[in-house]
């Protein structure tokens, strides 16, 4: 056995080469990052994403007709997409164009660069703790993750819908309210994202944040009914098929989707192997939910579960839907510091960074999610990651 000064002697050289892994992570992380947005801009204008959610927000109250005509919003757009082609519909629902409003007032750039801002402080936000080199590193290095990196320069909402679901998870036992409204939030943004949620409050159980998520999500619909009227809901209703069967049809746009249904499809699955295929994945997403949040209060766990559990349901999501999952990966390294546990902790994020390579981005995202989900949070953390003592459920 080994004295206690030795033992000292590792735990401090343990406490040194994390800071040093995750320093050469970042410096890695920077340079491929950089690469994928050089690659990126060859082919479409940075904020892509961006612009048609601006343009629906500026057409929402003058011209409501073309917020949800993919041809119409696409010609509002044409000025600012260079050399780029393409359709560009807006899909996301009234809600989402409700909170989108403020910001169409503003010049199209500084109305990014405050979108962009927004969602790095949301996510940063949800993950405060203790100030410590290794957490700035980690938060860093979470950032420069690959499918992060396509969020911000495409203008993507998905760090928005990391951040309020994380938050939502880290103060569902303290703050069930609280909780329960940031859920409802990110569900009236994005509700593909959150369309476990209400199962999985339910096999808590979390009765007063699933009424709390009701109340927020019924009030930000009620909202923008108030403001935008019932037509834009009637409409977004007839162009979600309209949009999934867009998607679903161009290449293109198949080769950087992250869902296992994609991923079946590109391995030659047609017909009812396809669908025996869905259903199994779609089993399985909801099996680890419903194990993860009986069994643990971990937020990365739940996190992966719930998030990663809608991506293994929804037929079609982007590679940077990825980023959904990027606050876990972080949140497993932060509050896992002993040895074996932080390195599967960085075996999973690193797997995760694969989830933006053509063809088999779907593959990394159902190994993480797996890694995330089924690797055990630590009974009694390291007080030094700044996280309380787990007791888990029953």
């Amino acid at each position: 056995m080994p004295s206690n000064e030795t033992s000292c002697r590792l735990r401090r050289l343990w406490d040194w080469a994390r800071p040093c892994v995750l320093a050469l992570a970042v410096l890695w992380l920077g340079r491929l990052g950089w690469r994928e947005v050089v690659g990126l801009m060859r082919y479409q204008p940075p904020a892509i994403d961006f612009m048609p959610m601006w343009t629906a927000a500026r057409a929402a109250l003058r011209w409501p007709a073309l917020v949800y005509d993919f041809f119409g919003m696409t010609a509002l757009q044409r000025p600012m997409l260079e050399h780029f082609r393409g359709l560009r519909p807006f899909v996301y629902p009234p809600t989402a164009l409700a909170a989108l409003l403020p910001l169409s007032i503003l010049p199209f750039w500084t109305a990014f660069a405050l979108w962009t801002a927004g969602g790095v402080a949301a996510v940063l936000a949800a993950l405060w703790g203790r100030p410590t080199p290794e957490r700035a590193l980690t938060l860093a290095a979470m950032l420069l993750g690959p499918p992060s990196v396509l969020v911000l320069a495409t203008g993507q909402i998905t760090l928005y819908i990391a951040a309020l679901v994380f938050a939502g998870l880290r103060l569902l036992e303290p703050r069930p309210w609280l909780a329960g409204a940031l859920l409802g939030v990110a569900a009236a943004l994005k509700p593909q994202a959150l369309v476990l949620a209400p199962v999985a409050l339910c096999f808590v159980p979390a009765w007063r944040a699933l009424a709390a998520a009701a109340i927020a999500g019924a009030a930000a619909g009620l909202l923008s009914i108030a403001v935008l009227g019932t037509r834009l809901w009637l409409d977004w209703l007839a162009a979600v098929p309209r949009f999934e069967r867009f998607v679903m049809t161009v290449p293109q746009l198949k080769v950087g989707m992250i869902t296992p249904t994609v991923l079946g499809e590109m391995l030659g699955m047609v017909g009812g192997e396809l669908l025996a295929w869905r259903l199994a994945f779609l089993g399985l997403g909801a099996g680890l939910m419903v194990y993860v949040f009986r069994v643990s209060r971990d937020p990365a766990r739940r996190l992966a579960a719930l998030l990663g559990g809608a991506l293994f349901v929804t037929p079609y999501a982007m590679h940077y839907d990825a980023a959904l999952l990027a606050p876990a990966a972080a949140w497993m390294l932060i509050s896992r510091p002993a040895p074996l546990a932080w390195l599967a902790s960085l075996t999973a994020a690193a797997v995760l960074c694969f989830a933006t390579r053509p063809h088999w981005g779907g593959a990394a995202v159902i190994g993480f999610v797996i890694l995330a989900t089924l690797l055990p949070e630590p009974r009694d953390p390291d007080p030094r990651a700044g996280t309380k003592r787990s007791r888990l459920g029953p």
